[in-house]
């Protein structure tokens, strides 16, 4: 009988050592498919491997940095829709688009927009979700029922954090950043952004933050960079995350200084990932404030400048010259008067003065001065400045 148990434990033993081994050969062989990170093979899609031609580390850090705003979408936010509502005089919708990241965005902007009555914000985000997930959420199809339900003027996107992962593309694995999976990704974005843009409806995009784990944060910068190509491919506003939630150095911090108030803050949650509410609040500004400024009041025209015949013509000083050694008044010759025909019988007499002659005073009279110059003092041009 102890033979017999002896032998028993001895099947087990050997049997529980090839489980293990078993165990152990099936995580290494999911770590080197998924670089290093074994648990993407139990997401939603299953994943490609992560190491092979154009998946390295150094095609991600040679990522191209994400573009200026104003370069790929200046007419954010105007839209069809939106002008339609500001010369309508009716409410303006505005509907956030994403994952857990959307979420904080369409919080932060519902608050933004709290004195606006005539702005009203619609949180369409999903927690988890993501363009490598379609079958936990197929983002397209749920956007197009939401805008069927509730129309909206803006839409504003902030998605990615789940999205560091292979997927696969008919039956074939795509690697995370390969071509395949760029291609993948890109059409979906393409396909929401488009659904948007054909119903006249503005869009904008807000790029993740910097991350705490080196990397997360390799993989996070490296969804940035190619989310902000197609979104500049597509004619959308890109609002680049990372310059506002890094240090100094350019890297990871819990605290930051806002860049409005210049005031230090706590800006991240303590997973290293998400933000917190006044983090979220400063990602989402380069959206928000460019949707207040069309609901500032219009300035005051600026006041007429007075041209050159605009301006009062003031007359000169008098001239000294002039004052000193004035002009001698002309005198009138006098008319002279004919001799009568003197006789033999009368004695001639003198010719008296003729009438209207000025008796000579032995100096000249003066001019008066001042005004009589003859020069213009009319009153300035009703259009010149006072």
């Amino acid at each position: 009988m102890g033979r017999r148990r002896r032998k028993g434990l001895e099947v087990l033993d050997r049997g529980a050592v090839l489980f293990i081994g078993i165990a152990v050969g099936t995580v290494l062989g999911l770590s080197l498919r998924t670089g290093g990170k074994p648990l993407r093979a139990f997401m939603d899609d299953a994943p490609g491997p992560v190491a092979g031609a154009g998946t390295g580390a150094g095609d991600v850090a040679a990522a191209v940095a994400p573009p200026r705003l104003d370069a790929c979408g200046s007419a954010f936010p105007r839209s069809a829709r939106v002008d339609a509502a500001l010369a309508g005089r009716r409410g303006l919708h505005i509907g956030v688009f994403g994952d857990s990241f959307g979420d904080g965005v369409a919080a932060a902007t519902e608050q933004a927009f709290r004195k606006q009555p005539r702005v009203t914000v619609h949180a369409f985000s999903h927690e988890g979700t993501g363009f490598t997930r379609y079958r936990t959420q197929d983002l397209l199809a749920d956007a197009r029922a939401r805008i069927a339900a509730q129309p909206i003027d803006i839409a504003i996107i902030s998605i990615g954090a789940n999205d560091t992962q292979g997927l696969f593309v008919n039956g074939h694995a795509a690697p995370f950043m390969g071509q395949a999976w760029q291609d993948a990704v890109g059409g979906r974005i393409g396909d929401l952004v488009r659904l948007f843009q054909q119903r006249g409806v503005a869009v904008g995009w807000v790029g993740l933050p910097r991350m705490r784990d080196a990397d997360f944060d390799r993989d996070i910068q490296a969804i940035n960079a190619f989310q902000a190509r197609v979104a500049c491919k597509l004619g959308v506003p890109y609002a680049d995350s990372v310059p506002l939630t890094q240090d100094r150095n350019r890297r990871f911090s819990q605290r930051l200084d806002d860049p409005v108030t210049h005031r230090e803050y706590l800006a991240r949650a303590s997973d290293g990932k998400h933000m917190t509410f006044h983090g979220y609040e400063v990602i989402s500004r380069p959206m928000t404030s460019p949707i207040l400024a069309l609901f500032a009041p219009a300035s005051p025209p600026p006041a007429p400048q007075a041209g050159p015949s605009d301006r009062p013509v003031a007359p000169p000083p008098p001239n000294p010259a002039r004052a000193a050694h004035p002009a001698p008044t002309v005198k009138p010759a006098p008319r002279p008067t004919p001799s009568p025909t003197p006789s033999s019988a009368e004695t001639p007499r003198s010719t008296p003065a003729p009438t209207g002659s000025v008796p000579s005073t032995g100096s000249p009279t003066d001019l008066p001065t001042g005004s009589s110059t003859g020069l213009s003092t009319a009153a300035p041009h009703a259009g010149a400045a006072q």
